[in-house]
């Protein structure tokens, strides 16, 4: 495993690698073929994952284009560990399976454009935002952007493994820089879920388990 951590900049292209390899994957023939079928994920076809997918990684861009750089937060800021704790709660959650189905109803090719424009704009903007730059997600909590990228390219790369199940290949290679971080987050919610001893028994001591499944957590 890669140790380096990335910098502000690093984090921020990181998810435009994503969404260019993502949109690869979505191009394929194994996923345009198997639009309609069943994928990994219950209660979605292939062209619904590749669509939220594709949402998933667009909401950097809708969240910066709503909260005015001048916000100041109230309360403490999340973090990429305690976003995915507050967004398993967001009643969006119980919606992404009938939004999904709805924009994968565009078709593989829209839906592929849709991805390929994500990327680029990701891409381009990005990387002028100032270092400190938050925005508001979930209702209008803060995080920082930088933290808010790293809760996109988990989404990112984890659907891309699911799209990539669903139609029988490999899960394309990612930065393993990225692949860290995304180890390094999950560990974090299963700690601030479970206690530490629980996490590390489920690493290191199957054979003691503590009477409840730590992983997976999302």
């Amino acid at each position: 495993m890669n140790n380096e951590a990335m910098d502000s900049t690093a984090v921020r292209l990181t998810v435009a690698d994503a969404v260019d390899v993502a949109a690869d994957l979505i191009g394929s023939p194994a996923v345009t073929d198997g639009w309609n079928q069943p994928s990994a994920l219950d209660g979605m076809t292939v062209g619904a994952l590749s669509a939220h997918l594709v949402r998933a990684a667009g909401s950097v861009l809708a969240y910066l284009d709503r909260t005015d750089p001048s916000t100041v937060p109230e309360g403490e800021l999340l973090t990429p560990v305690t976003y995915f704790h507050a967004a398993i709660d967001s009643p969006i959650h119980h919606r992404i399976k009938e939004v999904s189905a709805a924009e994968a109803s565009a078709g593989p090719a829209e839906v592929l454009d849709e991805c390929r424009r994500v990327a680029a704009d990701i891409r381009h903007r990005l990387p002028t935002e100032p270092p400190d730059r938050l925005i508001g997600a979930l209702g209008g909590r803060m995080l920082s952007l930088d933290d808010f990228c790293r809760t996109r390219f988990i989404e990112v790369m984890i659907h891309v493994d699911d799209l990539a199940a669903s139609v029988g290949i490999p899960t394309p290679e990612f930065d393993s820089r990225a692949t860290a971080e995304i180890i390094h987050i999950l560990v974090d919610i299963a700690r601030r879920r479970h206690g530490e001893w629980p996490v590390i028994h489920a690493l290191a001591r199957a054979d003691r388990p503590d009477g409840r499944s730590v992983f997976p957590v999302l």
